[in-house]
């Protein structure tokens, strides 16, 4: 039976959409900063290691894997319903699923072949790790006895002991290990249909609600297994329970979201060149993946695992993941929003409707991420202090990982209109870049450590996108509203200058274990926030705020809080 809900329009769709990822922001922040702390406070930096190295194999041959089907899904799903209505979609939902679940199935099995020698490859670069230490102990203890050459000395020998249990894990449970892997690659594969489809449908609640409950699911899981004694084993099946959870929530979402959709269409026969446009658009996608790898967190972690010792390992992780964790926070009102927007865009076939819409997203994107790279990259040390005390050595690297990620997410907008519009030279042209970054992480890697990595794959994040700019600026004629960009640059950096010389003024906190000490040491931090932020909007507001025309479509939305926004833009 066809369903009689009125459609809403497209700006309803958005803005609702965009509403409840704000909205949901609080809950999934404060259940994020939970699970972090205590992630990184019960487990040893090298547990903390291999639980990388492990996430990080099963994403990469997920991704490697995908062929671009997941990213297609939304850009094409608003069609097939047009065409076909509810049926179609079902149809072209299942072939998709059962295509994913036969790539896996041979993946799975090649996995599991070859567990045992991977164990013992990973258990030789340990064996040799563990050789080092003991050398560095000895010359230390040679030494005479210092307050730093104490220090240094137990801090080798905590490396070396949870090397041991590292190499002890790996020795016993290297099949288990891969069982948990192959489960991770079928339920990501069946994850990531599910919420495409909810995505497609600006179905933002019943997305961020799956997200919340996930992420709150597993720091419970896990802190219960960690409490029984289980250790890294406890971590790795609450790992494994979640997203089984995940598939089932999303099916049942997914599901639900169906019945809303019109049996018939509009009763088009199929567009005959849509199986070559979907694999053209997923080539496309699966270069993008495939190239966003080679500088993302996986790549990073597998290439280093055999260059570091495991504790730098979970270090250069942790900084990366810090960045990327809360550029995701802030960029949460955009959720699943850009892709679906854009092509509905796209239908229009109204030049001035992308225009608009390219320049509001830049805008809604720099008002946000700007300043608050520029915040978080001053409170990132005393942040590390507080909430991890045995990643203060990350401080460095989180700043270099935030300015280069939250650089390259200013210059996003491009990048995706180039895809819905199937600009697809000027995206493989920047994909095909991003290789660069294996070879500069070859060479930075032995001279810069650590530092390096992080310089080769944030430099090459940012100039992919900048070569995305420029082809959006001559193939669609896209400008950027950099006056715009100018005044939030400027606001930042007067908020940056005032914050900087307040924080000189109040002592770095000291590392505390319980929950109370925390929140203590945090209410200053909280406050030099708040302070930032003030300090922000005000310089934004006297130097002119959104443009006159942006502000007023703004505030013709059925927004919450339309006085204060009024007053403050």
């Amino acid at each position: 039976m066809q369903s009689n809900k009125p459609q809403r329009s497209l700006t309803s769709e958005v803005w609702s959409a965009t509403l409840w990822n704000t909205l949901l922001f609080p809950a999934r922040f404060l259940v994020g900063i939970i699970t972090s702390v205590i992630y990184y406070g019960r487990l040893a930096p090298e547990q903390v290691a291999l639980i990388f190295l492990l996430t990080s194999l099963a994403a990469s041959i997920g991704t490697y894997a995908d062929l671009g089907i997941e990213r297609s899904l939304p850009r094409f799903i608003p069609e097939v319903e047009k065409r076909q209505g509810r049926q179609g979609v079902l149809r072209f939902l299942w072939r998709m699923i059962g295509l994913k679940l036969a790539i896996m199935a041979v993946l799975v099995l090649g996995l599991n072949l070859l567990a045992q020698p991977m164990g013992n490859y990973l258990i030789e670069q340990q064996r040799q790790e563990i050789v080092e230490i003991e050398t560095q102990i000895s010359t230390l203890q040679q030494q005479p006895a210092t307050p730093d050459q104490t220090s240094k000395l137990s801090k080798l020998q905590n490396q070396r002991t949870g090397t041991l249990s590292v190499i002890d894990q790996i020795e016993s449970q290297s099949h288990w290990y891969m069982l948990v892997v192959s489960a991770l690659l079928i339920l990501g594969a069946l994850f990531d249909v599910f919420m495409q489809f909810l995505t497609a449908y600006f179905k933002q609640r019943a997305w961020n609600l799956i997200t919340l409950v996930t992420t709150l699911l597993q720091p419970i899981l896990v802190t219960i297994f960690i409490l029984l004694g289980w250790g890294i084993t406890g971590v790795l099946i609450g790992l494994v329970l979640t997203p089984l959870v995940s598939v089932l929530m999303a099916a049942w979402q997914a599901i639900r979201a169906s019945r809303e959709l019109s049996n018939t269409g509009d009763g088009e026969a199929v567009d005959p060149a849509l199986p070559k446009r979907f694999a053209k658009f997923a080539a496309v996608s699966y270069l993008m993946q495939i190239t966003t790898w080679v500088y993302d967190i996986q790549f990073v972690t597998l290439f280093t695992v055999t260059q570091l010792s495991p504790r730098d390992v979970a270090i250069l992780a942790f900084a990366y993941k810090f960045a990327k964790d809360y550029l995701g926070y802030i960029w949460m009102p955009l959720n699943g929003v850009m892709t679906p927007l854009l092509s509905r865009i796209k239908l229009r076939r109204d030049p001035q409707s992308l225009q608009d819409a390219h320049g509001g997203l830049a805008r809604m994107i720099w008002l946000l991420i700007v300043p608050a790279g520029v915040g978080l990259a001053l409170l990132t040390p005393r942040m590390v202090a507080v909430l991890y005390p045995l990643y203060t050595d990350a401080s460095s690297l989180i700043i270099v990982f935030i300015a280069f990620t939250f650089g390259e997410s200013l210059l996003s907008v491009p990048h995706n209109v180039l895809m819905v519009y199937e600009q697809y030279r000027a995206v493989i042209i920047s994909r095909l870049f991003a290789f660069i970054s294996v070879p500069l992480v070859f060479l930075l890697l032995p001279r810069y450590g650590m530092l390096g990595v992080a310089i080769a794959v944030g430099a090459v994040r940012v100039a992919t996108r900048v070569i995305t700019l420029y082809y959006g600026w001559r193939n669609l004629g896209l400008q950027l509203p950099w006056r715009f960009w100018l005044r939030v640059c400027a606001a930042s950096a007067s908020f940056a200058v005032a914050l900087f010389g307040l924080m000189q003024l109040w002592p770095m906190p000291e590392a505390a274990a319980g929950w109370q000490a925390k929140i203590t040491n945090l209410l200053p931090l909280m406050l030099f926030a708040a302070l930032g932020a003030g300090l922000y909007l005000l310089t934004l507001r006297l130097l002119g705020g959104l443009d006159p025309a942006e502000r007023e479509r703004l505030l013709a939305m059925k927004l919450p809080f339309k006085g204060v926004l009024r007053r403050v833009l």
